[in-house]
């Protein structure tokens, strides 16, 4: 019975030990009723910590237990009058957290640029980074004007050329000392994987933006599991991603380029299976919500053992996207059209078939249906021979029908029960609406247009 008395008060000594930490702000011109919230990052995700009222003047306390991870924690402070008429994103502030207590002092109208440490050595050296940060990308801005457009037989070129190189010299050096300095710290490691690549102002446009897209990411460490509790890895993969994808172009052509920047990501987080397991998740998710199913593909077929062996989930998603890829056999279907007659695909013998799945309460759906009447008046799909397939996947049949009578849906409009929960839609891996797979005589995708503009592009290529 002593015995296990004692252990009793071991364990009740340890839970008396457990510490929290205050993390205080002072936040001028904070609105009034404004609720912040405290998240923690990991892995591009954000999760609740904590939420407070405010008290006194702008004065935001939170209290944060030893058992949160050092990483970043993220302090949303609430709506501005400007982005709550815009509809922006909230007010908010990312600072350091690493088992000590935080104090800061800042305007709610410019957290970042008004911020002064009051209280902790790591965000100190942070915030501290970030401010020449700012100082060195408004200097480096104007320069990069005069390396662009100013006469370059002029001597005044030849002596902006030689700043432009030497300013990104010396913020390499100021990363390499800052780290040197603290190796320890959580900001140093943070602040060592800033580094970017060093370009020369006196090359075309084009072939420096080359250059610095092929080192921007072997610049970063990427053994350093921390980090995943940080912005650090999944801001650096984002804004690689960003420097292959383009507005004015296609969808099928960024993602093309995504599978290009996909293959030059996944080899440099062979260093540590753990980091490399979790950014990929990022980068599914990622891509899920850009609708890049051909990129999900090329994940599947390359990179399935490395997302993992905890992830089923995952790999049965990745895995219906490999399956419904281009090139690959779509399968068969009955669905019922508006007379309640069968349709059965496989019994088609149409040269080109489009399966259109679509849902009514969907906007870009309705966009849809009102263009396709007009293209099929005009003779696109008669014209290569294009059976169209138009599948609602309604939660109830009574939508479908009220939706149905109000559009000329010149096709085959059929229903199927079930919505995403429906075999067909399983089958189909269907996530979105509107979803298009335009197949050919044997029933192989030959293309999965996004858009009309897409699907006019891709009728051209048959």
């Amino acid at each position: 019975m002593r015995k296990w008395l004692f252990v009793l008060l071991i364990f009740m000594s340890e839970i008396g030990m457990a510490k929290d930490y205050r993390i205080l702000l002072n936040v001028e011109n904070l609105p009034e009723g404004a609720r912040p919230i405290l998240l923690r990052m990991y892995n591009g995700n954000m999760y609740v910590v904590d939420s407070t009222t405010v008290t006194g003047q702008g004065r935001v306390r939170f209290d944060v237990s030893d058992s949160i991870p050092a990483g970043m924690l993220r302090c949303v402070l609430g709506m501005s009058d400007y982005t709550r008429f815009g509809g922006g994103q909230p007010v908010h502030i990312d600072f350091i957290f690493n088992n000590e207590e935080v104090e800061l002092k800042l305007d709610f109208k410019n957290p970042v640029g008004s911020v002064e440490v009051i209280v902790s050595k790591e965000n100190r050296i942070y915030f501290e980074f970030l401010k020449s940060e700012a100082l060195f990308y408004s200097k480096l801005g104007l320069l990069e004007q005069v390396v662009l457009n100013y006469p370059d037989k002029d001597e005044f070129y030849q002596k902006a050329l030689e700043y432009y190189r030497r300013f990104q010299v010396q913020r390499g050096r100021v990363i390499d000392k800052t780290f040197a300095a603290y190796p320890k710290t959580l900001a140093g490691r943070i602040i060592k994987n800033q580094k970017v690549p060093v370009t020369d102002g006196g090359i075309p446009l084009e072939q420096r933006d080359s250059l610095f897209k092929a080192d921007f990411l072997k610049l970063v460490d990427f053994n350093d599991t921390v980090l995943l509790y940080t912005s650090v890895y999944t801001d650096k993969i984002f804004q690689y991603l960003q420097m292959f994808i383009s507005r004015s172009a296609m969808h099928q052509e960024n993602e093309a380029n995504c599978i290009q920047a996909l293959d030059k990501i996944v080899p440099l987080l062979d260093v540590n299976p753990v980091i490399q397991q979790h950014l990929l998740q990022f980068l599914i998710t990622g891509f899920e919500s850009m609708q890049m199913e051909e990129v999900l593909a090329h994940v599947s077929s390359n990179y399935l053992q490395q997302c993992g062996g905890s992830t089923d989930v995952i790999k049965r998603r990745l895995e219906g996207y490999r399956k419904m890829a281009i090139g690959q056999q779509v399968p068969d279907f009955t669905v019922y059209d508006l007379e309640g007659n069968p349709v059965n695909l496989y019994s088609d013998m149409s040269p080109y078939k489009l399966i259109l799945f679509w849902h009514t309460k969907c906007g870009h759906c309705q966009m849809l249906m009102e263009r396709l009447p007009t293209l099929v008046s005009e003779g696109v799909f008669a014209e290569r021979q294009i059976k169209i397939i138009g599948i609602s996947i309604d939660e109830t049949k009574e939508d479908w029908l009220d939706f149905s009578k109000g559009y000329a849906l010149d096709w085959t409009n059929a229903y199927i029960a079930g919505s995403f929960d429906s075999e067909v839609a399983s089958d189909y891996n269907l996530y979105a609406t509107p979803t298009m797979f335009l197949v050919d005589a044997e029933y192989h995708i030959v293309a999965k247009p996004m858009t009309v503009e897409e699907l006019l592009q891709d009728i051209g290529k048959l």
